[in-house]
């Protein structure tokens, strides 16, 4: 071995120990997320059952609202659908359920719609509030979950807590903000011209504070309604059910005849409003026509005279000029 090397193995020995140890310790903060996030997009599975323990502790240190334990403001609506097979027991539900919610503590009719057409299907629409307090004894809400002709519901919740939390913030900045201009108000009533252009600007500043104060309060009162109470909408509607022959191969010469009879009898119903339209106007038509016609022949028989005239003395005009000139 050369001179050379054996004096520089030493310290070539020592280098790679120390790459050696370095390499022991793990990789680098970034390699490991880098390998962690390749591992979890690899294998979604095996990360997602990994980090199961971790998500179900913070979901146990997070508060529900479903369960009381916290102070959530939740807004309910609540949609059912009820078809019937005519419009007689549709009616009467519809008046039932409209019924219960007047004669019911804690429910209101918020608006009500009932169709009934002499030709076509009925149809009717309820809008109910009541009560969270007595919303599971409410007699309109029960008429209407124990109805055979329950064919849907449609439950829908909304947190609305960050936007009251916001709104109490914001009322509570602006009801100090007014006080402190009433009192600037209360310090500047003095005569002199710079005093009032500045008491001016006070009241101005002070009145467009009040108008938000009482849009606020508005809001504030209508969250309330709506977290205070659950919305029930009802809608009534009569079902043409469908035949079982519409079904098969024919249904679509069924329904080609169908509407061939129906646009037939729609046909002969426009016929039958036109000539009832005309019909007095006919009436009265008639004998002016027959007074037309009988004055008409006297005076083509006046007119025809007439003509003959002229002709004859044009005639007589005409040969007593030749024979004026022979």
């Amino acid at each position: 071995m050369p001179a050379f090397l054996r004096r520089r193995r030493l310290p070539l020995l020592a280098l790679g120990l120390t790459w050696a140890l370095a390499g022991c310790d793990g990789p680098a903060p970034q390699d490991a997320t880098r390998s962690a996030s390749f591992e979890a997009s690899r294998f979604p599975s095996e990360a997602l059952v990994s980090q199961a323990p971790k998500m179900e502790a913070g979901r146990a240190a997070v508060p529900d609202a479903a369960d009381g334990t916290s102070d959530a403001r939740i807004e309910e609506r609540r949609a059912y659908r009820l078809q019937f097979e005519a419009a007689e027991p549709l009616i009467d539900a519809y008046r039932q359920i409209q019924a219960a919610c007047i004669d019911a503590e804690g429910c209101r009719v918020e608006h009500d719609r009932l169709d009934t057409p002499r030709h076509g299907l009925a149809s009717g629409d309820l809008g109910l509030r009541i009560d969270r307090a007595t919303l599971e004894d409410a007699e309109p809400l029960r008429l209407i979950s124990e109805s055979p002709a329950l064919s849907g519901a449609e439950i829908t919740r909304e947190d609305r807590t960050q936007q009251i939390i916001d709104l109490e913030a914001r009322l509570s900045q602006q009801v100090v903000l007014r006080e402190r201009l009433t009192e600037l108000a209360q310090e500047g009533r003095e005569f002199s011209e710079r005093r009032i252009q500045d008491l001016l600007q006070v009241e101005r500043e002070l009145a467009r504070v009040q108008g938000e104060i009482e849009s606020m309060q508005g809001r504030q009162r209508h969250l309330a309604l709506v977290t205070d109470s659950v919305a029930i909408a009802a809608s009534f509607q009569e079902q043409r059910w469908v035949e079982p022959h519409q079904h098969g191969v024919l249904a679509p010469l069924w329904r080609a005849l169908d509407r061939s009879a129906s646009l037939f009898f729609e046909s002969l119903g426009q016929v039958i409003l036109v000539v009832v339209f005309l019909t007095p106007w006919l009436v009265l038509g008639l004998p002016v026509l027959w007074l037309l016609s009988r004055l008409w022949r006297p005076l083509r028989r006046g007119l025809g005279r007439m003509k003959a005239r002229r002709r004859t003395r044009r005639r007589a005009s005409e040969e007593d000029g030749t024979s004026g000139r022979g």
